[in-house]
Order: structure tokens, then sequence, then C-alpha cells
């Protein structure tokens, strides 16, 4: 049966690089009949430079390119501030874990143990 999952940067990261760990996880994934879910928070992460060489640009401008780009709303923004005060989830965790609980999806993470303080967050680790 088909799932909805939301992706962390991690999981771009991984893809992209064909991190031998999260790879076969991923393509399983990601080559069924799933729905996947980019918030536009990862994609500010991964153009902030810090975790992505300027190389791999063009590789995630294509990967992205085939997932479903989620817009950052009002009642996202509102339940990623909740999350991010009564959990002390960091601004982007906060943003990714809002939007995965709003579509009630499964975040795929290597990130969990900040992740799993988080009520009926469904996650899966790669």
């Amino acid at each position: 049966m088909p799932h909805t999952y939301v992706l962390d940067t991690n999981a771009v990261i991984y893809y992209i690089g064909a991190e031998e760990k999260a790879l076969p996880k991923l393509v399983l994934i990601l080559q069924s009949d799933n729905t996947i879910i980019l918030p536009t928070i990862v994609i500010t992460e991964l153009w902030s430079g810090r975790q992505v060489p300027d190389t791999d640009i063009e590789a995630i401008e294509a990967f992205i390119s085939s997932l479903v780009i989620t817009p950052f709303d009002l009642q996202t923004a509102k339940s990623a501030g909740t999350l991010r005060r009564d959990y002390g989830l960091k601004i982007g965790d906060a943003c990714i874990a809002a939007t995965a609980l709003a579509y009630n999806a499964i975040l795929l993470t290597r990130n969990t143990n900040d992740f799993k303080r988080v009520p009926n967050l469904l996650i899966e680790a790669i």
C-alpha cells in the first residue's frame, strides 16, 4: 500500500551522495508508488551551503523536480512554533515535523532522537 513520506534534509543529502547505509531504503521508497513531500524549509537548508557542496546542486535540482514541494503556510508555521516551544526542536526540525504532521506523513530521517519527542509524528529511520 502506498504511503506519504516527508523527507528530512539529511535524507536528500544521503540520496544525492549515494550514502551506503541509507540509499537502499530510500531507493525502495522513492521508486514505489508513494507520495514524496519535500518541505520548503529543506530547500532552504540545502541551499544554505553548509551541508551540500555546490557541485551537488544540479543533482539536487533534478531530484527535487520529481517531488511534491509543500509551501510553508500559516497553520504549519503555527504548528512548527508550538513544536519548537513544547519539544525544544530547532526551527528547521520543527518546520519539517509540522509538515509531516499536517500531511499525516511518515518522516524519513536519521535524526530520530530529536523527532521522537513529538507525539503522533510517524518516523522511519534511514
